[in-house]
């Protein structure tokens, strides 16, 4: 139990530096308002990909590529890890709730 509340905290964590991380590197790098780079790094985490804002200089273009398989792969990760934990333990819930009948 307390190894899947350290998973879970993990992975909750994991999402929120990279989202804060990607903040940071598109306002330096493209030169964005803080919520537009925050509204591109989770677009492009959720790979919802709209287009209204992209980079536009080649350092802005090679990070977002760089950061797109990097945050993607820990947000695929991320909401698996939840998933699976949150299922698992309702699983066990409704398991419980049987045997006691």
């Amino acid at each position: 139990m307390e190894h899947d509340k350290a998973l879970l905290v993990t992975a909750l964590f994991s999402i929120v530096v990279l989202l804060a991380l990607g903040t940071f590197v598109f306002q330096f790098l493209e030169g964005w308002t803080t919520l537009d780079a925050f509204y591109f790094t989770g677009v492009t985490m959720l790979t919802i990909g709209y287009g209204d804002i992209h980079p536009q200089t080649p350092a802005g273009k090679i990070a977002v590529v760089l950061f797109g398989f990097i945050a993607i792969g820990i947000v695929l990760y991320s909401v698996n890890l939840i998933a699976r934990l949150t299922f698992r333990h309702k699983l066990e819930d409704v398991q419980w709730l049987l045997k006691k009948k």
